[in-house]
């Protein structure tokens, strides 16, 4: 038995503890009215295996229960579940877990929070079996990679009341997103089409992979440098030429002659450019800079006194003009007693300068005229002195303008040489690459020996993960799944069972395989029939699991199957006295191949039952744990209203 339920227990706030004990390798029949807490049986046991989420219906259970605990037979031990009510929220990852070789429910004192749902699932997934593995989806598909684990076991254990007799869905929760692609991409390993060591084969590919990988790139790398049929060294001799590095002249393009002539270069040395100490550029700037302001204040002093010179000029011509207007005054001797014209006496109205002013202004112009000719050497030999100086710092700027453009003219010759020093070294460096790795083409297979084993290994173990061989298992493992649910079909007298019935993954159903064609179960009629298969579907994969020793907890939880045979509105004993002769023998056939089933392949099953009916053979009398009825309930009665 892979995992098996002993016992379950809840307690109240008091610390009160309610507890059903189970067979376990048997059938359990929990039977009783409607409304005792039989339907949030699978509930609690589905949030004490590790759902997050709290599904547990409002009402008197939600009221009053403040623990759930699951005791658990596993391959090698025991483990006691306990799982805290959440207060107020909608989920819960607190876990309660003591495992041990022989243990009994705890007392509420006892129950302490040491665990979460994380660290529970992957201790249920190792605890049952469930080795490393996964589901690698195909090419065309956006899912990621999934690795099955007790949770999607649990997908295979369930079937509530209102899924039974569901004639859409075959499974527990498959109406929730992404839960049907998971079960079935997790059903070919829980069946065994993948094979246990399918993960550790996938793993071996991908790690060979890698280092195919690795070593094809190698190899790439060393054609890269070598170039095809040695094509690469040809091109770097071309490229030694075309920087100008020494090299001979070669005959031909043989590698015996290119090789060597390419190792002569490896240990070329760059020869180094004379470089100009300091930067010289920086003083005859600077001397430039002084140069100019020189140039330019003695140009300022040269134009000063020009305009000097020149206004000296006009002045000179205006007074020798006014100078030879009043010398004519020197003609009298003596000035005339009425205002006369001096030249023809003729009268004249106004009167008529006295000769003596004229001859002091005359005087004084004289003087003055003298004295700017006396000082005009003195200017004309500044001028002379400013421009011999201006010339100079013209020549002083032509000169530093010729050194500055060659210092220019020498740097860049630098630069051109490094720049060229630069390419000659890029070249040598490719030239010492391709020697390093170079390898005479054909003097060395082992590479490529290294590379076709590798080749061989993945194409092999590839071959074992193909999708045909896991097609070709999974065929034959569902028909053995259909061999079963048809046999069984049949002992319940379902319709369509005369011809073969199948289960299909790709839909997730049971189909009957007629001649006119397939019939899958949404096309079914009758209620019987929904529930007939579903039981015969989880009755047949259990069968192969446990005689293929998979991975997957040997226990199903079957709700009210025997719904669709009784009225909606029932009495609460649900006798078959209330069934005609043919509902009370569909019944009774119902729970004989459940029972019979179960005795065969004992103790690896455990199914428990919660339903109705209670029929009154010794056989399923001594199943029945418990009966609900007459006050009798999963939460005691007087459990309502503690606080």
């Amino acid at each position: 038995m892979s995992l098996q339920i002993l016992a379950l227990a809840i307690y109240n706030r008091a610390g009160e503890r309610r507890e059903l004990r189970f067979q376990p390798g048997k059938v359990n029949v929990v039977t009783g009215a409607s409304k005792t807490g039989k339907t949030a049986l699978i509930d609690i046991v589905d949030y004490c295996l590790g759902r997050n989420e709290y599904t547990i219906r409002s009402g008197v259970i939600r009221d009053t229960v403040v623990w759930y605990v699951l005791h658990v037979q596993l391959p090698s031990s025991q483990a006691i579940i306990g799982r805290q009510a959440p207060d107020g929220a909608a989920t819960s990852t607190a876990v309660h877990l003591d495992v041990g070789g022989d243990l009994s429910l705890p007392d509420y004192p006892g129950l302490r929070v040491n665990s979460n749902t994380t660290a529970l699932e992957q201790f249920l997934t190792e605890a049952v079996g469930i080795r490393a593995n996964e589901h690698v989806p195909e090419s065309n598909e956006s899912s990621p990679p999934l690795r099955a684990n007790i949770k999607h076991a649990r997908f295979l254990l369930f079937q509530p009341q209102f899924r039974i007799a569901d004639p859409n869905l075959m499974f527990y929760r498959q109406e929730e997103q992404f839960i049907p692609q998971h079960i079935k991409d997790t059903l070919p390993y829980f069946l065994g089409a993948t094979g246990d060591d399918q993960y550790e084969r996938l793993q071996r590919v991908r790690r060979l992979k890698r280092d195919l990988r690795i070593l094809q790139r190698r190899q790439a790398d060393e054609q890269s440098l070598r170039g095809r049929d040695d094509s690469r060294a040809v091109s770097l001799i071309a490229e030694a030429r075309n920087v100008g590095l020494p090299l001979a002249d070669l005959a031909g393009t043989a590698p015996e002659e290119i090789v060597p002539a390419l190792r002569s270069l490896a240990d070329w040395t760059p020869a180094r450019p004379d470089a100009v100490a300091g930067n010289p550029l920086v003083p005859l700037q600077d001397e430039r800079e002084r140069l100019l302001a020189a140039a330019r204040a003695a140009q300022n002093e040269i134009d000063a006194a020009r305009s000097f010179a020149a206004a000296e000029d006009g002045y000179t011509a205006e007074a020798t003009d006014q100078k030879n207007r009043l010398s004519a005054i020197r003609l009298y001797k003596s000035e005339p007693d009425k205002p006369k014209c001096p030249l023809c006496e003729h009268d004249l109205n106004g009167s008529v300068p006295k000769a003596e002013a004229i001859r002091t202004s005359l005087a004084s112009l004289e003087q003055q005229m003298g004295t700017t000719t006396r000082q005009r050497p003195r200017l004309d030999a500044f001028l002379t002195e400013r421009e011999t100086r201006l010339a100079d710092l013209r020549r002083q700027l032509t000169e530093n303008k010729a050194a500055i453009e060659a210092v220019v003219a020498q740097e860049e010759a630098i630069r051109r040489d490094r720049g060229r020093t630069t390419e000659q070294a890029k070249v040598v460096g490719r030239i010492s690459l391709f020697l390093e790795s170079y390898q005479p083409a054909g003097t060395d297979d082992s590479l490529q020996t290294r590379i076709a084993d590798l080749t061989a290994q993945v194409e092999a173990l590839e071959a074992g993960l193909s999708d045909e061989q896991v097609d070709d298992r999974l065929t034959s493992i569902l028909q053995l799944i259909g061999s079963d649910m048809t046999a069984w079909a049949r002992e319940l007298k379902l319709e369509h069972s005369e011809s073969p019935i199948s289960f299909e993954l790709k839909n997730l159903t049971a189909v009957a395989h007629r001649g006119t064609g397939p019939i899958r179960l949404p096309q079914m009629g009758s209620g019987e029939n929904w529930m007939g298969y579903h039981v015969v579907t989880h009755l047949a994969l259990q069968k192969l699991f446990i005689e293929k020793q998979r991975p997957v907890p040997g226990l199903l939880m079957f709700d009210q199957p025997t719904q669709v045979y009784f009225p909606p509105e029932p009495s609460e004993d649900r006798s078959l006295d209330d069934l005609d002769d043919d509902d009370r023998e569909a019944v009774r056939r119902l729970f004989r191949l459940i029972f019979d089933v179960t005795e065969k392949l004992a103790p690896k099953l455990q199914v428990i039952i919660t339903d109705h009916a209670d029929l009154g053979e010794d056989w399923f009398q001594a199943a029945v744990v418990e009966k609900w009825r007459r006050g009798n309930k999963l939460v005691p009665v007087s459990w309502i209203g503690v606080v």
